[in-house]
């Protein structure tokens, strides 16, 4: 073989080389530019996801005050009517009080005028009506309290 032929030769094999390698790189570059589109692309659709999900999340909380502020006015509205019910129930129970006291009062009379007599306690009992904190105590004696079948019928 000649001296140029082989200079010849290894410059083919050296250009070869040079361009294999650029052959390499260039493959290698365009797998690095595609990964890098390709993350971009799920950077892209990660924000959007994101995005989406916080729109998702303000029209939920939106909906929780609401329901939160709804709520809140049944419970006032619910609170008062119970303290108009209670009014009520007061004004009743002492209305129903006053009537039994007169009705107990008129009984005594009528047990005075028909000469009935009774063993009146020496001191009258702490009625729960009258004064509903009051806890009764056990065994206190109040004396026995007396009735015939005939005093009430008229």
């Amino acid at each position: 073989m000649s001296p140029s032929k082989g200079k010849q030769m290894q410059s083919i094999q050296a250009v070869s080389l040079v361009s294999e390698a650029d052959a390499i790189r260039a493959f290698l570059d365009e797998k690095k530019r595609k990964r890098l589109q390709s993350n971009r692309e799920s950077a892209k659709r990660s924000r959007v996801k994101k995005q989406r999900k916080l729109e998702d999340l303000a029209l939920e909380k939106g909906w929780l005050l609401k329901d939160i502020e709804e709520k809140e006015k049944k419970l006032e509205h619910s609170e008062r009517e119970w303290h108009a019910l209670e009014s009520e129930n007061n004004v009743l129970m002492r209305t129903e009080k006053l009537k039994l006291a007169q009705y107990l009062n008129s009984l005594h009379l009528l047990m005075k005028n028909l000469g009935i007599s009774y063993n009146k306690p020496e001191r009258t009992p702490a009625e729960p009506m009258f004064n509903p904190w009051h806890v009764p105590i056990p065994n206190q004696n109040f004396g026995p309290v007396l009735a015939s079948a005939g005093i009430l019928r008229l």
